[in-house]
């Protein structure tokens, strides 16, 4: 089975579930459908496959999202926690891939959020002209960069952050609001463009795909450039926690989201091919010529528009992609903060980062955001563009993660169809992936030189935070696997190598043009000192140049490296101290264990006399009154003293993992019928009210540890009763919630109207030794580990138990736990019948007493006898073997065999008597009656040759029910 477990510490807030199936909706709308949306059809896709080519490239893209689609929608299913895809890829690979899943997530969060931030400026210079374009301004990367436009920027960044603090339901209503405009916006636009009748010239979107490149190709890449696109689901997983409606319902509207903004995207490129600016024949000769155009003309779309319907069409659409802004700004915001959320919460990143301020949302994680985005504005658009076309591998990092988690949970539960979308997942990331970062496949999807170099910084960055985070985990978590080491090693290497080959290039080009420059000016007159100067010049620079980014590759390669060795090493060092310590804690735990098992037969032996004694003395008919009740009291402190020593050593077994299930055939109905009738009398003593319920049954007969199973339930009633005062009521449920092939799952339920918990000891009743300090519960005694035991027990056995409490109004555990059903329901019925029937049956039954303590020995030989039985006594194994070896066939029915004994113990007297030549005396059954009660003890006895196993003190019933079954079976 796949790995199930919550990624949720216990301990952590969680976010509130205010998110609406109209607000994820709007959420994956908008984070998909951004200001790109308004330039690209102009700028890439209408250069590269004409109109036609667009759409076919568009809706091709969005089925193959689709399947990327199924892949998050099973594990939004699987784990609706925050964290998206770092929550997948480290539930299902360990943490080491959850943090490279999630650093390539911070890049495309950031970069679209600093996209957003930018692209405000840029839309108002296209509606607005210079109106912002005042105070001082610079040049970055060829882009003026003007103090009025940063101080919009950083206002537009500050108020929309406000937004995300204020919780998801503001945050989410701004969204849906925003997206809904975004949406409205498009369609009037092309409503408004290609069937206004008052246009001033007839759309016309011929030719049908590009004249540059041949259609199938231009189609092809279109696809390619579909996951930048399309990472709107990416972020709506991001807040899974906080939707307020079924995890089912995401299939549905990751699919209508992805389809409209599919849709969306078209009616842009088809759009901005429908007008083109007089003298220009065509709308490729005009998006061709894009460069030399300003102002509106150089965004198609808007000039569309703008030739269609005016001014108010024109301001529309700038409202339109406003709110493409918003939403993106808002939606990437809120997708970014959740991860750092879950990765704070999964104590990766400081604890700050988890806390959600007052209106529910993880404030300082939001904030943390705002500040590393508030200097964004001051680089301009042109050098973000970089960032933007990098942050396309970190998405195909995460749709990778995602697809790579569904396959995996798919082999494990054999669900054919998510092996299916898992493995094409995988594999349409790994050609996009190698798509985008190998250069010169498409000169479309190529990277920029400095888009090289920020991805080298990344991928370097990536490995010191790695390290960082490495050796500030408090778990250990990290450092366990080579292939996310060897992943952002090879991106460096690579991106380092692809970044100086491409400078070369860029540099060799630069020098031929400038050298054929030369030549087209002075012809055949030129001086070839000159020529030579000046070959001579552009070759040192070149060799400068890479002589420079071959320095920075080399050190950036030797300080990767050293980090790994320095996080091997440390791994090393952590394996053989972790080895050291296993087999320090083995030895510890196993004279751990020797002690607790000698301790307990020394305790039992003596209680077991203790108890027998107190039992026959209460028998007596002369007895006075005075003393039946100081014999009634032994009895009580005695069972007291048992059940307390049995919790401590039970605890102690649990600590160290050595508690084992015993499954055997158990009948529901009967165990809660024993229940009842064992607290009836108590209950009614204490004036309490008991009812047992459990009619909703159908399968009744099933396999479990039944002897645990019942100490769960015993302690539950137990304490029920303690802390019920009198006048109250304690009810006990058991019903079946179904079944699952051949496996029943059950819910039981122990409720009471007693005293209650408080909020705080609530949260920490299940653990050891806990008890809560009032009044009322001070006076009554106990270790405080019974609930601790009966936790573990069910956890051992596959289940979950919570409880729900009020103080002075009562406490409710319940429990939820499935169990084998019996296969042999009816055999076993039947065994049960002739147990009952053998039960009276015991007169003339001749036993083998061998027990070496004289007062055990007594006790166990009245009680017998007052059974029924004929008793022959025998003080050790040796004298058992030759009073069996010696007796005629037929003369003892069983043997009762102590275990600890002087001269022979009781595993080798069995062994000796299994051996026995005569077959009729080596196969007499035989159970042990020993103070050795663990399960390896017991599995020990079976092991020996032992039929059975009946545990000191003795309990009467139980060793006539074993009795019953041994006679039976015989």
């Amino acid at each position: 089975m796949p790995n199930t477990q919550k990624p949720v510490s216990e301990t952590s807030e969680r976010l509130l579930p205010r998110i609406s199936p109209l607000g994820i909706w709007a959420l994956s709308f908008g984070c998909s459908v951004g200001w790109g949306a308004f330039v690209m059809p102009g700028t890439t896709f209408l250069p590269i496959a004409g109109p036609l080519g667009t759409v076919l490239g568009i809706f091709l893209g969005a089925v193959i999202m689709l399947i990327i689609g199924v892949n998050y929608h099973d594990l939004i299913n699987r784990y609706p926690d925050a964290g998206g895809t770092f929550t997948y890829a480290k539930t299902v690979f360990g943490y080491d891939h959850g943090f490279l899943a999630a650093w390539a997530l911070c890049l495309v969060y950031l970069a679209i959020i600093w996209a957003n931030a930018t692209a405000i400026p840029l839309i108002c210079r296209s509606l607005f002209g210079d109106l912002f374009c005042f105070g001082f301004h610079y040049t970055v990367a060829g882009y003026d960069v003007f103090l009025g436009e940063i101080l919009l920027s950083l206002c537009a960044e500050i108020v929309f952050a406000l937004f995300c603090f204020r919780g998801n339901r503001s945050a989410s209503w701004l969204q849906i609001l925003m997206a809904l405009l975004l949406a409205g916006g498009i369609l009037f636009a092309f409503f408004a463009v290609f069937l206004h009748a008052g246009s001033a010239t007839a759309p016309v979107i011929a030719p049908a795909f590009s004249p540059e490149h041949p259609p199938v190709q231009s189609v092809l890449v279109i696809v390619f450039l579909t996951p930048w696109a399309y990472a709107g689901f990416e972020s709506v997983s991001q807040s899974a926690e906080e939707i307020r409606f079924s995890p089912r319902r995401f299939l549905p509207i990751l699919l209508i989201s992805l389809f409209s903004a599919a849709l969306a995207y078209v009616m842009l490129a088809l759009i901005a091919a429908a007008h083109h600016p007089e003298g220009f024949s065509s709308w490729a000769d005009y998006v061709g010529a894009l460069d030399g155009q300003s102002g509106l003309s150089a965004i198609p779309s808007f000039f569309s528009v703008d030739s269609a319907a005016g001014t108010p069409g024109l301001f529309l659409l700038g409202l339109a992609a406003a709110g493409g802004i918003i939403t993106g700004f808002i939606g990437n915001l809120t997708a970014a903060s959740r991860m750092l959320y879950a990765m704070s919460r999964d104590r990766l990143l400081p604890a700050s980062l988890a806390k959600l301020n007052r209106f529910g949302a993880p404030g300082n994680a939001l904030f943390f955001l705002l500040l590393f985005s508030l200097p964004i504005p001051f680089l301009g658009r042109a050098a973000i563009s970089w960032i933007i076309d990098v942050s396309t591998i970190g998405v195909v990092i995460a749709y990778a993660y995602t697809s790579a988690a569904a396959f995996k949970n798919g082999l494990a539960e054999q669900r054919q169809l998510v092996q299916l979308t898992g493995a094409l997942g995988v594999a349409i990331s790994f050609f996009f992936f190698c798509y985008f970062l190998i250069p010169h496949i498409s000169s479309v999807a190529s990277f920029s030189t400095e888009s090289y170099l920020i991805l080298l910084f990344w991928a370097f960055l990536g490995f010191l935070v790695y390290f960082r985070i490495f050796h500030m985990d408090p778990l250990r978590r990290m450092g366990k696997s080579t292939f996310v080491w060897a992943v952002l090693l090879f991106m460096i290497f690579f991106t380092s190598m692809t970044w100086i080959l491409e400078t070369t290039e860029s540099l060799s080009g630069n020098a031929i043009a400038e050298l054929g420059a030369f030549f087209t000016q002075h012809g055949a007159a030129a001086d070839p000192a000159a020529f030579t100067a000046q070959l001579t010049g552009h070759f040192r620079r070149v060799t400068d140049i890479i002589l420079r980014n071959t320095v920075i590759q080399f050190l950036l390669i030797i300080l990767s490296l050293l980090i790994i060795f320095r996080i091997y090493d440390t791994v090393q060092k952590a394996g053989q101290t972790a080895v050291r310590q296993k087999h320090e804690a083995e030895e510890s735990s196993l004279a751990k264990s020797t002690f607790l098992s000698n301790m307990s037969h020394d305790i039992r032996t003596p209680m077991n006399a203790i108890i027998g004694y107190v039992t026959l003395a209460k028998r007596e008919k002369d007895a006075p009154p005075k003393v039946k009740d100081y014999l009634e009291k032994i009895e009580a402190s005695s069972d007291h003293l048992l059940a307390l020593i049995n919790d401590v050593l039970e605890i102690s077994r649990i600590e160290s993992g050595r508690m084992e299930l015993m499954p055997i055939p158990t009948d529901l109905h009967k165990m809660m019928e024993e229940l009842r009738g064992l607290f009836s009398t108590q209950m009614e003593a204490k004036g309490l009210t008991f009812a047992v319920e459990h009619s909703e049954i159908e399968d009744h007969a099933v396999l479990c540890d039944q002897n645990r199973f019942n100490r769960v339930l015993l302690n539950l009633l137990s304490n029920a009763c303690k802390f019920t005062p009198e006048g109250g009521s304690v009810t006990l449920t058991l019903r079946q919630e179904g079944r699952e092939e051949d496996r029943a799952l059950y819910r039981v339920s122990v409720k009471d109207t007693g005293i209650g918990m408080s909020p705080e000891f609530a949260a920490q009743v299940f653990e050891a030794y806990a008890r809560e300090k009032t009044s009322t519960v001070e006076n009554i005694q106990g270790t405080g580990l019974g609930t601790a035991i009966t936790k573990s027990i069910v956890e051992l056995m596959g289940g979950s138990i919570e409880v729900f409490s009020e103080q002075g109004k009562g406490s409710e555990f319940v429990i939820r736990v499935g169990f084998d059903v019996d296969p042999e329901a009816r055999e076993a019925s039947a065994r049960h019948r002739e147990s009952a029937a053998a039960k009276a049956a015991f007169a003339g039954k001749r036993l083998l007493l061998v027990e070496d303590d004289p007062a055990n020995r007594e006790v166990e030989r009245i009680l017998l006898e007052e059974a029924g039985f004929v008793v022959d006594l025998a003080e050790n194994g040796e004298d058992a073997v030759e009073c069996i070896a010696a007796s005629p066939a037929g003369r003892y029915d069983a043997v009762l065999m102590d275990i600890e004994m002087p001269v022979k113990n009781g595993y080798d007297a069995t062994r000796l008597i299994r051996s026995l030549r005569n077959a009729a005396l080596a196969e007499i059954p035989i159970a042990a009656l020993s103070a050795r009660a663990f399960s390896e003890d017991i599995s020990a006895c079976y092991a020996a040759g032992m039929n059975a196993h009946i545990a000191k003190p003795l309990n009467m019933n139980k060793l006539l029910e074993t009795m019953s079954a041994l006679f039976a079976d015989a």
